[in-house]
């Protein structure tokens, strides 16, 4: 319209067409034609169908699909270029589908809370940074904010275990000096182990966490973000106002920075929403409704699982420790802490043991055993000894032997030797037991080579392995292996 006005203009002033032309940098003709015309059109536009226009009750049929049903827009693209023989871009189906199909907009109410009411929770993945170790590591965000005066408590974290949330719970009701009536959580693994539809399952741990500071957990519809939208915005405030422009020389530097930071701006700032300061507000109207905090903390245990071995026994962290008999082969539920172990199965304790720092100990209640399997250590070696007795009286003279010489493993040599028993007889092992008395002989493999050689039948010969002179000196294996 501006040209068309202009050209007019400088042809009543006397200029000639071409030099219009030259000037507005069009075709002298277009000057004649806009000249010639007494009105001047106010827009000018060509009106040509989009190629897709043809084929929009297929677009349209595609689109109002079920949810779980329904395909891309590339994949409409994909199927009208090549069933339909469709000539155009994937950008001109998108601008037809944005003009003349849009998407209904689903429209949200706010959410007004009262004082004390509600704290938003929520992670966010920040990037890595400088672990525990120096090294860098994988860091999130946590932002637990109050709804009504948005007040919020911000932590980082190295991961997302319950344990590692229980912690960072506590720490911000010590920091709001209270408890909200409820905790709003998004669908993380930590706390909600499942939500569909009208299948919802808590993590046990959380729930005990919730009963203890009497807070009730409401979980999220699944991929609803706006039913936490205070604590959605703090995750992102948190990424675009603290980790840029900041550098961090450690874990702990990040949060001596984080927790200035919280102190001194984000809390004390005019909040977007409310146009208030959300420490002023909280100080104002919500200190005074939050519940107060129990005297003692949430006692957490971590939680395992575990399979009783045939010795009644099971394996934790380098060491052994004892369950009743009764479940040798069953799962049970290990639960720990800094200091205790709590063996569980079906919901009620079985076990209760102080954790060992030591590694390959065995803790052992005695009362876990089975009656036949429970001696002390005279009834065990008292055991041994009868059953030596009855072999012979020489093999029972090797047992005392055994004892005073090799303490710490005289049971493996007297189990060895019972074993011979059984395979050779008694009267054979009790004379060999003889000889390897005589000799001083305790290693399993030198009294086997005695039956196997039938050595026990042959003469003791002077006993002369105790080296009193070289020249007289013989090896033990001669008085053991035959001549």
């Amino acid at each position: 319209m501006y040209k068309q006005i202009t050209i007019k203009t400088l042809h009543e002033q006397g200029t000639k067409n071409a030099e219009i032309a030259k000037k507005i940098q069009c075709h002298r003709n277009t000057v004649a034609n806009i000249i010639a015309r007494k009105e001047v059109i106010e827009k000018q536009s060509r009106v040509k169908d989009s190629v897709y226009a043809s084929f929009d009750t297929q677009i349209k049929e595609y689109l109002d699909k079920p949810k779980r049903e329904r395909i891309s827009n590339f994949r409409i693209y994909e199927i009208l270029r090549d069933e339909y023989r469709v000539k155009s871009t994937y950008v001109n189906l998108c601008k037809y589908i944005q003009k003349y199909h849009p998407r209904h907009k689903e429209a949200y109410g706010v959410q007004i809370t009262e004082p004390g009411e509600v704290a938003e929770i929520d992670f966010g993945y920040l990037g890595m940074f400088p672990g525990p170790l120096g090294t860098p590591v994988k860091t999130y965000g946590l932002a637990i904010i109050l709804q009504f005066s948005k007040l919020g408590y911000y932590a980082i974290t190295c991961d997302q275990k319950l344990e590692t949330l229980v912690k960072e719970l506590e720490n911000a009701f010590s920091y709001f000096e209270g408890v909200p009536l409820r905790l709003k959580v998004d669908n993380m693994k930590t706390a909600i182990l499942k939500n569909q539809h009208y299948d919802l399952e808590f993590n046990p741990d959380f729930l005990g966490f919730s009963y203890h500071y009497k807070t009730v957990i409401t979980p999220c519809s699944p991929y609803s973000p706006e039913q936490k939208g205070t604590v959605e915005g703090g995750i992102k405030y948190l990424k675009g106002n603290f980790i840029p422009g900041r550098v961090f020389k450690s874990g702990q530097d990040m949060r001596r920075q984080l927790t200035d930071w919280m102190n001194n701006y984000a809390n004390k700032r005019i909040h977007g929403t409310t146009r208030r300061v959300p420490l002023e507000m909280y100080e104002a109207e919500e200190k005074e409704k939050l519940q107060p905090i129990p005297g003692t903390p949430f006692p957490f245990f971590n939680r395992a699982e575990r399979k009783v071995a045939t010795n009644c026994h099971i394996h934790f962290e380098n060491n052994y420790y004892s369950v009743p008999s009764s479940l040798i082969g069953k799962e049970v539920t290990v639960r720990w802490n800094e200091s205790l172990l709590r063996i569980i199965f079906k919901g009620e304790q079985v076990a209760l043991h102080t954790i060992s720092r030591e590694i390959g100990r065995f803790v052992t209640r005695r009362s876990h055993l089975p009656d036949y399997k429970v001696y002390s250590q005279t009834e065990y070696q008292a055991r041994f000894e009868n059953q030596f007795a009855d072999i012979g009286e020489e093999a029972h003279k090797y047992f005392r032997f055994l004892l005073s010489q090799k303490e710490p493993y005289w049971s493996r040599i007297a189990r060895y030797i019972l074993g011979l028993a059984r395979e050779y007889g008694d009267i054979p092992v009790n004379l060999s037991c003889k000889r390897a008395l005589y000799y001083r002989v305790s290693d399993c493999p030198t009294i086997r080579n005695i039956l196997d050689k039938k050595l026990y039948v042959q003469k003791l010969e002077p006993n002369l392995f105790k080296k009193e002179s070289s020249s007289l000196t013989r090896d033990l294996e001669y008085y053991t292996s035959g001549l």
